[in-house]
């Protein structure tokens, strides 16, 4: 590594460990109603980090991707009723979100722009409404119950924070890994050209379907999560497409195709809205949306590109002048 680059990779690092030992002491410090604000931060940072890698590094905007969250949640709400253990399922959650993104990916995964944009939207449709009739273990339209828990309340509210948490790091270190391995390099390479990617001879439809399974494990873990916090899940709340909207709104403010911008797009949009809707309940939709268009408007590329930039100017201010 060159000399010049040493320091700003101590600092990344030293900067990571500080917000790794923050977000472990905040349990100790917040109370529940923050504790759970946090929560949900840390769930839609999942649920970004998920598509930024199908979006961000891939250049296939799925808006639906939401499906991936209510199958997570089903999974995970059948198999604790069957019996298992609460992170047992949150993995079968995952991994069954995963293969059926593998399933309806390698046909949908053909399709190109806003035919495959429409494509997601429409599986989460028909998921949705697979869940409300065919009924039997699902609950069907009366929704699903999850088995009560025995932790206190306070406990719970930690309990569901470390496993967010942990998730969340999982996500953004697989989102790191593909910024500086060949797989990743690969899913760019489709984003920038998919015809000369494959001329080059990248199996494109594999690691299309790859780069979705990925996204798909991550937001159906947060879904599997949230329905043990919820304890009971609704299907139109489960399979809402606000939620892949809203993931999807927060990657553009934070940075598309950036290890961080998922995580400084969730905190700034959710505590944003948060603070409007605590003091302005009526108009804080309308103010969040002009602010919202603002964000955008002045940070095309999102907050991770503009302090870049600004670094980098900062850096050329302050350098000798010949």
């Amino acid at each position: 590594m060159p000399a010049a680059k040493r320091p700003r990779q101590a600092l990344k690092i030293a900067a990571v460990l500080t917000l790794l030992l923050i977000a472990f002491a905040i349990p100790a410090l917040a109370n529940n109603y923050w504790l759970r604000v946090l929560t949900s931060i840390a769930m839609f940072a999942i649920i970004t980090q998920g598509l930024n890698i199908i979006v961000g590094f891939t250049g296939y905007h799925a808006f639906g991707n939401s499906v991936f969250f209510g199958i997570g949640a089903y999974a995970c709400g059948m198999m604790m009723n069957a019996g298992l253990p609460f992170l047992v399922a949150v993995a079968g959650g995952a991994i069954v979100a995963s293969l059926i993104s593998i399933m309806f990916g390698w046909p949908l995964l053909r399709l190109k722009g806003h035919y495959f944009a429409i494509a997601t939207v429409a599986l989460n449709m028909a998921v949705l409404e697979l869940i409300i009739n065919v009924g039997g273990r699902t609950g069907g339209a009366q929704g699903l119950p999850l088995p009560m828990t025995d932790l206190a309340p306070t406990l719970l509210y930690v309990w569901i924070y470390y496993t967010m948490i942990g998730i969340l790091f999982v996500a953004t270190l697989t989102v790191w890994w593909l910024s500086n391995s060949s797989f990743g390099f690969a899913l760019r390479s489709l984003r920038d050209n998919e015809a000369g990617a494959e001329v080059m001879g990248i199996n494109t439809t594999a690691m299309k379907t790859l780069a979705w399974a990925l996204s798909a494990a991550f937001t159906g873990a947060a879904g599997a999560v949230w329905s043990y916090q919820m304890n009971f899940i609704e299907p139109a709340s489960a399979f809402d497409i606000s939620i892949s909207l809203k993931g999807y709104i927060m990657m553009l403010i934070g940075g598309m195709g950036t290890i961080f911008g998922p995580l400084l797009g969730a905190g700034f949009l959710e505590l944003l809205s948060t603070v409007l809707w605590s003091n302005l309940q009526k108009g804080h939709l309308l103010v969040l949306g002009l602010l919202i268009v603002i964000v955008v408007y002045t940070m095309p590329k999102g907050i991770v590109e503009l302090s870049t930039r600004l670094l980098r100017r900062d850096e050329t201010d302050r350098s000798p002048r010949t």
